[in-house]
Formats: structure tokens, sequence, C-alpha cells
């Protein structure tokens, strides 16, 4: 992920809420639903486990070396090079969820301690250490804590403040820049981890993962429309694009979950408009048991998180869940994991190349559109490699598909050969790659070539999709989904 970068924070105005979010109501609403509070220790049967990264708060950059433990299960673990660590034990979890405390110490840092972190069962905590020369204690807010908090007025929809600027809604920014409340600076983070951060903070971990789905749509589009310009906090120096609050969505970059992370990375490719555009996708609590209907009254034309569990309780899946509560919302590229797939928008830093590798965008007649990607080797003869690389919670049983519209021009001296290849990438370990060949008249004709791999028979964190030739190929319409939600 892209190192937070610092700025003083300067101009800020009063904040505003997004809407009274699930955070708000969580300590009433948890108790019906979940049972009476976190667990103090853990159930039969029930259990979880830890990883994560440890990072420099300044730079950003992997510590490595770093001593991880958990004194109350009296285990402890080592960060790599890259700053990843895991334990290999299985933890004891609880209903609703068991609360965690870890400490992490490294040469030249002070120590960073995590408590109250939420496991839950059947789940991954996710830590992310960000290692300050000061020691740095963090509680996670419980649920009475957050239901402290006062509900505010809407955002405006137009603030007339621009800091990072990004208008190319059909694909997600890759940064946005925070206001940090307790250290009163603007810090920019990768958006992935952004809302992969909020995710558990707004939305109850264990609900279902169709539920998930549509809270991840709603932050992220939320945070999207943010970064635009006239859609931020703050501008000048030192500006931010949204606060770490429930003014805007509460954002804790010291934890996440797999379950969150994966309804994230699942659904990141899906981008939703309404009346031609991202919009302020804001929602509230609601109520155990809210109907899945859209909502009426004091918070019409908002999403109600409760109402998403009801939805996905009743059999329906993330994206219908969102169209019900955004009323005359629509999709463009639903379920699939690449972004802009068919180069419409010059947002363009999804794609990349490999070595050896010469891609541009260029108008025309594409295969869906005006806009397609040329690939070619820089060197004729060679070979040339054109991917995205998205982050997914893959099982040695996940089951891809893929798609991607070729053409192969005149000017090449004979039909196309095309690999189209699945990769998927462990936390450790070497990756294992599915591939098709395909051999693309030279006619100048588009076609559509579809790939449904084998299972990769290993634990990943990384799908890549790829197209690999020695040839100057046009490339449009590439799709890729992997398994998530219901069926």
């Amino acid at each position: 992920m892209r190192p937070p970068h610092t700025t003083a924070s300067t101009s800020f105005r009063p904040a505003r809420m997004c809407g009274i979010s699930l955070s708000l109501v969580l300590c009433s609403v948890m108790l019906g639903l979940l049972g009476m509070g976190p667990a103090a220790a853990g159930q039969a049967g029930m259990t979880g486990a830890v990883e994560g990264e440890v990072v420099s708060y300044e730079t950003g950059r992997p510590v490595p070396g770093a001593t991880i433990s958990l004194p109350d299960e009296g285990l402890t673990t080592t960060s790599r090079r890259d700053g990843y660590f895991s334990f290999s034990e299985v933890l004891r979890a609880a209903k609703p969820y068991r609360e965690i405390t870890a400490v992490v110490t490294a040469p030249g840092f002070g120590r960073w301690k995590i408590s109250g972190a939420p496991l839950y069962p059947n789940d991954t905590l996710r830590l992310h250490a960000e290692m300050r020369t000061m020691a740095f204690d963090h509680q996670v807010a419980p649920p009475t804590a957050r239901s402290d908090q006062q509900a505010q007025a809407s955002p405006d929809e137009v603030t007339h403040n621009t800091c990072t600027g990004w208008d190319y809604q059909l694909v997600p920014p890759p940064t946005i820049k925070v206001f940090i409340s307790d250290d009163g600076v603007s810090r920019e983070y990768d958006f992935v981890f952004y809302v992969t951060h909020v995710l558990p903070n707004e939305w109850i971990t264990s609900w279902d993962a169709d539920s998930l789905g549509a809270g991840a749509i709603a932050v992220r589009t939320y945070a999207a429309y943010k970064t635009m310009s006239n859609h931020a906090y703050s501008g000048g120096p030192g500006c931010a694009d949204v606060i770490d609050t429930s003014a805007d969505q509460i954002f804790d970059p010291n934890y996440s979950t797999a379950a969150t992370d994966q309804a994230v990375y699942a659904t990141w490719g899906s981008i939703l408009y309404k009346a031609g555009g991202l919009f302020l996708s804001q929602y509230y609590a609601g109520s155990p048991g809210q109907a899945c209907a859209p909502v009426q009254g004091e918070f019409e034309g908002r999403m109600a998180q409760w109402g998403t569990q009801t939805c996905a309780l009743q059999g329906k899946l993330w994206p219908t869940i969102v169209t019900t509560f955004y009323v005359n919302s629509y999709w463009n590229y639903l379920k699939n994991l690449i972004l802009n797939p068919s180069a419409s928008s010059a947002g363009m830093y999804p794609w990349l190349g490999g070595s050896g590798t010469e891609f541009e965008r260029l108008s025309g007649t594409g295969y869906e559109g005006g806009w397609f990607i040329q690939q070619k080797p820089k060197v004729p003869g060679t070979n040339s490699t054109l991917y995205q690389h998205r982050a997914f919670n893959g099982t040695p049983s996940s089951q891809y598909h893929a798609e991607v519209a070729l053409r192969c021009g005149t000017q090449n001296a004979q039909a196309c050969t095309v690999t189209i290849r699945v990769v998927a990438f462990p936390a450790t370990g070497k990756e294992v790659s599915r591939g098709k060949v395909v051999t693309v008249p030279r006619d100048n004709v588009w076609r559509v070539y579809e790939f449904d791999p084998s299972a990769h028979g290993i634990t990943h964190k990384f799908a890549r999709l790829s197209t690999v030739t020695t040839s100057t190929i046009n490339v449009d319409a590439a799709f890729l989904s992997g398994p998530f939600g219901g069926p």
C-alpha cells in the first residue's frame, strides 16, 4: 500500500455529518442482535486468526524484525522483510467478538499498542501498526463510546473546496487525503486502504457478506465523491477530502478484518452512478428488522444499514440491495474486479505493463465504445504483458471467470497468439498461474475470449489478469470475477 504522507492541517471547516451511521446506535442494537457485548474469553468451537503489517509512521516503509505479541495469549511473532506478520496459532474467538490486545516493538521506535481490537468468529483480524518515535496507545472505540456522538446535519454536496481533485468518476482515485483528528494533520492514504479501514467501523463485521458488499459500495462511493473537485472537507495547504470521524465516515487505520476487506475487494470495480455520475451515498443506522425497502421520511434517499442485513437474510444479493436503497442508481462494470476495463476513462493507473511492454490508450472503434488499449513489445518478437493486479482473498478452491476482447491488426505478419492468464498470489510463497492460449485472426475484427481456469489450489491475497503476446494487439472489455456473496 502507498505510504501515507503527512502535511500540516489548515483551513478546516466545521464538521458535518454524512448520516446517523450505525456507529451511533451500535451499543443498543448489538445487545439485541449479537448478545451482551464483547466476550472476555473465547467460546467453545469458535476460532479466529490475527495477522498484519508493521510500517514506519513517517515514511510508510515496512519495518522488518519487529516483535509482535498478544499478551493475553502468550504469543509472539516477528515481522518479515516486507513488514508482514501472522500468528500460526488458531486463536479463541467468541460472539459477538472477542477483544484483542496487541503490542509491537522495534529498535528505534516507540512501543505500539492496540486494545479492544475485535476478533470475530471464523474471521481474521488484520492489524496495521504505524511505528512512531514515541509510544502510541490506541483503544478501539467500543459501541458504548460511539453511541455518545451526536447526530449533525448532512454535509453539503458542493463545498467549493478541492483537495485531491480526482474527477475520473469511472475509476476510483488511487489515494485520498484524510484529516486525522487525534494528530491534527491531513495524511494521504491508499484509497483501498481507506475504504477497508472504514467499513468495519460502519457496518457490523459479522453480518452477511451481501450486506457488507452493499456497505462497501456506499462507503467507497461516498469517499470517491469527496475526492472530486469542489466536494472536499477542506482546501488549500494541508487540505483533506474527508475527516476521520462520523462527520464523514469513521476511519481507523489501525485494524480491519478479512470479512470486510473481502467485501471491499470483491465490489471494487463495480461503479455506482446516479443522475450521470457519482453521488453523495449517505447512509444511516435504521434499526433491527428494518425493511428491505427504500427509506421514507427524514432519511429518505439514504441506505439503511440494518435494512441491508434484512435484504441479505431474504436472499437478495449486494447489487440489488444497493439499488433498493439508492433509488434510480445504476451500475457500470458490475461484478468486475478490473478497473477501467475498456479504457473509457483517462484514469489509467490500474493498468500496468511488464518489462519490455509498451501500451497506450487510443481512441477509435473499440469493442464497447470509443477507446481501447494497444499493447505491443518494445523489442519485436519478444513477449509483452499487460495486466491488472487486484486484492482478493481467495481460497484454494476459488473459481475465477475471465473475459477479454482482442483484435489483431493487419500490421502483424500473421495471426496473433495471445495467452490469457489468471494468476493467484499468496501472502508468502510462489504464485500459481493458469493460462489459455488463443489465436486471434489477423483481420482487424474484435472477438471476445473467455477463460474459466481451474482452481489455483492455494490460499491467496491477490489475483491478476494478464494478456501476453509477441504481437501488436488491441485490448478492450477486460473482465475478471471471483466468488463473493450469495449464489
